[in-house]
């Protein structure tokens, strides 16, 4: 795998074999997380925030040589996370600014690749809550398609208080109505705000101040493209200011998983195989099956209505008791897939069906069983309702 322009940390991570990505590196005289990640930061003012930049490229990225109206055939031209900072002449009269790379040549990217995404998670945690961190926030930017898998999955790994958050664009740069400056912009004075601390990853889209956890895309198309599936959001910009709506919270059903943890496990560098299947009339329970005999350890279900299956009830009973773990959730955009009196997989309550594959896959690498995953999906979700479960009852 070759990479371009990372960090020496960064590339050392990668490289580990061993989950122990935490670890003292070789170089003399290091008293800063800065320091012994090789990070170069960008503007004069030392006293100012400094807020990692984990740039993955994306349509924010992208331009495009069919010239400015064109916003679906781009991505001919490419500009790095240092050319969008010198976009904005402002950025560095607010905050300093370090560029941790994270494309590949020929390898993916972060919206095909889970072991790229989890080895920028760990670099992550590594440079924010560490306890040699001289680092006051992140974002990162990404492509807008797979923008939400990637912010909920830090979410649940990086809990160190810091703030992280997600930036993006639905048009390309050379576009006459260029969306990702003003969200670059906005994010980095999201993240370098004291206010942001605790809240858990944002993202800043379209003058919006989103939560990581119940973020989902529900536009292909239109700049105003993300939004919750519950909870609503955080707060607004105005003149490029964050302003929020309440004090500091964390939803309810977020569970914090280890990162080290999660790194122990045989699918390190990546995370276990989970797989997701949407149900219609005359759905076909052979598909988990197959799913299974293909390598998943489990199978996220977008489910009708509340959760419903309507058919395969005997190959699911069959995977079950194969050891595949499942989740059935909706496939509405919005309201919960509720649970059942008596369980035998569990249901993903308000966790949409997207977030819920990493919360799944997260479990599997945490060593979770069938009703200890029933537990972590259902148990709030049931004690709010009155309807207490437990394994054998």
């Amino acid at each position: 795998m070759r990479f371009s322009g990372f960090g020496i940390a960064a590339l050392a991570t990668i490289a580990d074999a061993a989950p122990t990505f935490h670890r003292n590196q070789a170089r003399q005289n290091v008293t800063t997380a800065s320091e012994r990640l090789g990070l170069q930061w960008l503007g004069g003012n030392s006293s100012l925030p400094k807020i990692l930049v984990l740039y993955t490229g994306g349509t924010i990225a992208g331009g495009s040589i069919y010239g400015a109206l064109d916003d679906t055939q781009y991505g001919q031209l490419q500009i790095t996370g240092e050319q969008i900072i010198a976009r904005n002449p402002y950025l560095l009269n607010h905050t300093q600014l370090a560029v941790s790379n994270w494309t590949t040549e020929d390898d993916g990217s972060t919206g095909t690749n889970d072991a790229l995404v989890m080895n920028m998670t760990r670099f992550a945690h590594d440079a924010l809550c560490s306890e040699d961190s001289d680092i006051d926030g992140a974002i990162y930017t990404h492509g807008t398609n797979s923008l939400e898998e990637t912010g909920f999955l830090m979410d649940l790994l990086v809990n160190c208080g810091k703030p992280i958050v997600a930036v993006g664009a639905m048009r390309p740069w050379t576009h006459l109505s260029f969306d990702g400056d003003a969200n670059f912009f906005d994010g980095v004075m999201l993240a370098a705000n004291p206010e942001s601390r605790n809240r858990g990853l944002m993202v800043a889209f379209n003058a919006r101040i989103i939560p990581g956890f119940w973020i989902t895309k529900l536009h292909s198309t239109n700049p105003n493209a993300f939004g919750a599936t519950a909870g609503g959001d955080l707060g607004l910009f105005i003149n490029s200011l964050p302003v929020f709506f309440n004090t500091p919270s964390q939803p309810i059903f977020k569970h914090e998983f280890s990162i080290e943890e999660v790194s122990s496990d045989p699918s390190y560098p990546a995370l276990p195989k989970v797989d997701i299947l949407y149900a219609a009339r005359e759905f076909d329970g052979k598909l988990v099956l197959d799913a299974q005999a293909n390598g998943a350890q489990g199978v996220v279900i977008a489910g009708t209505g509340n959760g419903g299956i309507p058919s395969g009830d005997d190959e699911i009973e069959e995977a079950l008791e194969k050891g595949l773990q499942i989740v059935v959730g909706t496939r509405s955009p919005f309201g919960p897939s509720s649970p059942a009196r008596t369980p035998t997989y569990a249901k993903s309550g308000l966790v949409h069906v997207i977030q819920a594959r990493i919360m799944l896959q997260l479990a599997i690498a945490s060593g979770y069983n069938m009703n200890q995953t029933i537990e972590l999906f259902e148990g709030k979700f049931r004690e709010d309702i009155g309807q207490s479960w437990s394994p054998g009852s």
